[in-house]
């Protein structure tokens, strides 16, 4: 495929798409966790159980770059994953995991238009990452007042 204007465009509203789809989703997950905090269990379980679906919800966020990633590589032809020679389900995902969390080994690489959604996605998961980090925080704060205020009863 040539690299023309169009194709940098259509990867261009993608990207703002899929980040666009990546911030509503996590704050929904977010707002659930918090939403669905049960009282009668203690603070460590609350703890543990909100972290496990703070990594879902990461994980779930980084297929839907992931499925940008197909997307743009199989159905539009904005350029191609190279370093992998299968590449199917499990190739997009892996590399999105490892760019959203900004590991990137580099055994996998965009190629073309698509080399701009691998370069917003670290932004957008550190950004989410963050983000998840002061709500475990406030969270913890919460929970682990709650355990003392019980624990002094």
């Amino acid at each position: 495929m040539q690299d023309t204007t169009g194709s940098y465009l259509i990867a261009i509203a993608m990207t703002a798409v899929l980040t666009i789809i990546t911030v509503a989703l996590h704050y929904e997950a977010l707002r659930l966790i918090s939403a669905m905090h049960p009282r009668r269990w203690s603070g460590k379980v609350n703890i543990g159980a909100m972290i496990v679906l703070i990594i879902a919800a990461h994980c779930a966020e980084a297929m839907v770059f992931g499925l940008g990633y197909w997307l743009g590589t199989d159905i539009l032809h904005l350029g191609s994953l190279k370093g992998m020679p299968d590449h199917g389900t499990a190739a997009y995902i892996y590399f999105s995991l490892e760019t959203f969390t900004t590991q990137s080994i580099g055994d996998i690489f965009p190629v073309g238009p698509l080399r701009l959604v691998a370069a917003v996605e670290p932004v957008v998961g550190l950004m989410l990452i963050g983000w998840s980090t002061s709500f475990t925080f406030l969270q913890m704060r919460r929970d682990w007042r709650a355990d003392e205020v019980d624990d002094s009863a």
